[in-house]
């Protein structure tokens, strides 16, 4: 399963906007990858859950995952409303 793989992740629209917690999906070096879209996940497991960022299309806007806190796998689902 992809991990959620935590990283702080810094704002590049805003010079003085602080980095906030993220978790990127199967990719293990996301400082220096460029994201796709950013969304939320909550584990339907244990209720753990953050922001994080996608970076396979492939599975969209299902991502399979494996929880950082209880290690079960669970999906992330895509919720992003395109519309605003």
């Amino acid at each position: 399963m992809p991990s959620l793989t935590p990283f702080m992740y810094k704002p590049h629209y805003s010079e003085s906007a602080e980095p906030y917690l993220a978790y990127s999906v199967g990719c293990d070096k996301p400082e220096t990858t460029s994201g796709f879209m950013q969304g939320y996940w909550e584990c339907t497991n244990c209720g753990e859950g953050n922001q994080f960022r996608f970076y396979d299309e492939d599975y969209h806007p299902n991502y399979v995952a494996t929880c950082p806190d209880c290690k079960r796998d669970f999906i992330a689902v895509d919720d992003t409303d395109y519309d605003d």
